[in-house]
């Protein structure tokens, strides 16, 4: 089975550059994978890339949906 730590390594760098990554920005954060990272893979680092963007939509819909508090 292919096992990429992608999930890992695209979290780690969300919550590291948060500023860095755009939500919905394929070919952004594709960019800043491969600056960021040395992953001379172009799979791995589309496969990161790409759980990054999904990452940060996740975490988007989370925010918006959490219960206002008062």
């Amino acid at each position: 089975s292919d096992y990429f730590p992608k999930k890992n390594i695209a979290i780690e760098l969300v919550k590291k550059y948060p500023n860095q990554f755009k939500q919905g920005d394929f070919q952004h954060n594709k960019a800043k994978v491969a600056e960021l990272t040395d992953v001379d893979s172009k799979l791995l680092r589309n496969r990161t890339a790409g759980y990054a963007t999904r990452y940060l939509a996740s975490q988007t819909k989370r925010k918006m949906t959490q219960p206002i508090s008062e």
